[in-house]
């Protein structure tokens, strides 16, 4: 059993692992990540994030952000990701699902980029999506 939860200071050091090895799997970021700059992004009021933990293991976490141009607002999962001995678990699955929740509330679509036609376990856990692109999917909200 886990739990999800927003970051707290107290976690940052279990944050910064994740980010790191999240930074080393994930597509779109492309350079190293500035842990600092990351988390004083993600206490901002347009940024929402979350870490599935299960007493002192942190065994996820989920980023999105709000996205706002001229013409949309809406929000954009940065990333997910799941360490390796917590996969298969539904830690990624709740993660999405607190997400999804976050955008129902913000009654924003919940657009996500980058998921490959081979990546069979993000394909699945984004079935019920529509694809705009080759890699780009949204939920409506």
């Amino acid at each position: 059993m886990f739990t999800i939860e927003k970051p707290k200071e107290i976690h940052l050091k279990s944050w910064k692992k994740l980010i790191n090895e999240c930074a080393l799997t994930n597509t779109f970021w492309y350079n190293e990540v500035d842990f600092d700059l990351f988390w004083n992004c993600i206490f901002r009021e347009n940024f929402f994030a979350y870490a599935a933990k299960n007493n002192d293991n942190f065994m996820g976490i989920v980023i999105s952000r709000i996205n706002e141009t001229y013409y949309e607002k809406n929000l954009v999962l940065e990333a997910v990701y799941v360490a390796p001995e917590f996969r298969k678990l539904g830690v990624a699955r709740a993660l999405i699902n607190r997400i999804e929740a976050v955008a129902t509330e913000q009654k924003l679509d919940l657009i996500v980029y980058g998921i490959e036609k081979s990546n069979l376990l993000a394909q699945k856990l984004f079935k019920n999506y529509l694809e705009i692109t080759r890699t780009r999917y949204i939920k409506k909200a």
